[in-house]
């Protein structure tokens, strides 16, 4: 999938495939110091989707999954006022 220049590249030992392999719950620790990406994987972690790879398709996932995705996208906005859910 990936060229071995692009597998060369890593980021704390590991490649940009070793990332895309791990699940949200392995990523939220092993970025807990980059606070982007962290907060985002920690939101999904709460929706209840730890368990599914970084890298899966959105095509893999249930309807279930995919609503639990917006949700998580809409959590880790920034308030701009009220919002009613």
């Amino acid at each position: 999938r990936y060229n071995r220049e692009t597998l060369d590249v890593l980021f704390k030992g590991k490649s940009i495939a070793d990332v895309l392999d791990m699940t949200v719950e392995e990523g939220v620790e092993f970025f807990s110091a980059v606070p982007g990406v962290r907060d985002k994987l920690v939101t999904l972690n709460q929706v209840g989707l730890g368990y599914i790879h970084i890298g899966q398709q959105a095509t893999t996932l249930s309807g279930g999954e995919a609503q639990r995705i917006k949700l998580a996208k809409e959590l880790s906005r920034k308030a701009t006022g009220k919002t009613l859910y």
